[in-house]
């Protein structure tokens, strides 16, 4: 903020304060629009999406799960054959988060015997 000493440096003065006044309401509205953009549901869900897409190893957990989740339905359809026990029903849904469970722990295992089966199968 300058000196002022005439009425003429004031009138000055208050005309420079008052566009930087304009301007930063004009920040200040910009500011909230982008916050307000930011916080609508799609965006949120957008945002973490891409976030965790861009994760180191996404793409691996990926399929391990998917492996995992698979080998645990699988296993529970084959445990339980259209039964209508509620026990064996029970059963096979431990039965199916301990096979989901093992497959996603051991996915590379699991992979790498796979080729070998196949590799030796092929030769």
């Amino acid at each position: 903020m300058s000196r002022v000493y005439t009425s003429s440096d004031l009138r000055t003065e208050i005309i420079a304060l008052e566009a930087e006044r304009l301007r930063q309401e004009v920040d200040l509205k910009n500011a909230a629009a982008a916050a307000i953009d930011s916080l609508k549901p799609v965006n949120l869900i957008r945002s973490t999406f891409q976030s965790t897409v861009k994760t180191p190893g996404f793409g691996r957990n990926l399929i391990k799960g998917v492996a995992g989740l698979a080998a645990g339905f699988l296993s529970k359809k084959l445990f339980v054959m259209g039964s209508s026990n509620i026990i064996k029903k029970a059963l096979g849904t431990v039965v199916e988060v301990g096979v989901a469970k093992a497959v996603a722990k051991n996915a590379g295992k699991i992979t790498s015997s796979g080729l070998k089966l196949v590799s030796k199968a092929i030769k």
